[in-house]
C-alpha cells in the first residue's frame, strides 16, 4: 500500500489508488470541495500540472502558466497538506471553501515552507473547480530605513549628492 501524498500528515493513512489517484487520472471526479484540494495537491506532487489546469475556472482575462506550476512542482520535495478548515462544498452545494497548508521543501535550499491558502471553489457543469485563493502570511516587504533621495547626500561620505554617487 502507497499512502496517498494528501493524507501523510493524517492520522489515519489511505491508500494512494481508493484516495486522490482516481481524480488525478481523470477516472472519476471529486464528490466535495475537501477531496479537490486534495487532489489537486496531490497533482503537483505526482506533477500531473494538466489536472490542475483542468479544474480550474477558466477565464479570458487569466492565463494558466503550466510551465511555472511544473517547475514549482519539481523544485519541491512535498510533505503533506493539512486542512485547517471547510465551508459549504458538499456534493449538494455550488460553492465551498477550503483553507489549508501545504508543506514542502525547496529541493535547492532545504529550507521546509509552508503554503497556506484560503480556497473559493464553485461548480462548473456540475463539476468542482477551483475559483480563486487568497495565500496567509504574504507580507508586503517594508524598508527598514528611510530611503534616499536623489538629492540627498549620497551615504558613502563622498559629500556628493546620491544621484552624482552611489545612485549613477
Amino acid at each position: 500500500m502507497s499512502v496517498c501524498p494528501c493524507r501523510l500528515l493524517d492520522q489515519a493513512k489511505i491508500d494512494f489508488d481508493k484516495c486522490c489517484k482516481p481524480y488525478v487520472d481523470g477516472l472519476s471526479q471529486a464528490p466535495t470541495t475537501e477531496a479537490l484540494m486534495r487532489a489537486r495537491y496531490t497533482a503537483y506532487v505526482v506533477k500531473n500540472i494538466s489536472y490542475i489546469e483542468k479544474t480550474q475556472v477558466s477565464t479570458p482575462d487569466e492565463v494558466f502558466n503550466k510551465e511555472e506550476a511544473l517547475k514549482w512542482a519539481d523544485s519541491s520535495e512535498w510533505l503533506g497538506l493539512e486542512i485547517k478548515r471547510t465551508q459549504k462544498g458538499e456534493a449538494n452545494d455550488h460553492t465551498g471553501i477550503v483553507e489549508f497548508v501545504a508543506h514542502y521543501k525547496d529541493k535547492a535550499s532545504g529550507t521546509e515552507l509552508k503554503h497556506h491558502e484560503t480556497s473559493l471553489f464553485t461548480k462548473q457543469n456540475d463539476e468542482w473547480k477551483f475559483k480563486e485563493g487568497q495565500i496567509h502570511g504574504a507580507q508586503p516587504v517594508k524598508r527598514l530605513e528611510p530611503k534616499i533621495g536623489r538629492n540627498d547626500p549620497c551615504s558613502c561620505g563622498s559629500g556628493k549628492k546620491f544621484k552624482k554617487c552611489c545612485g549613477a
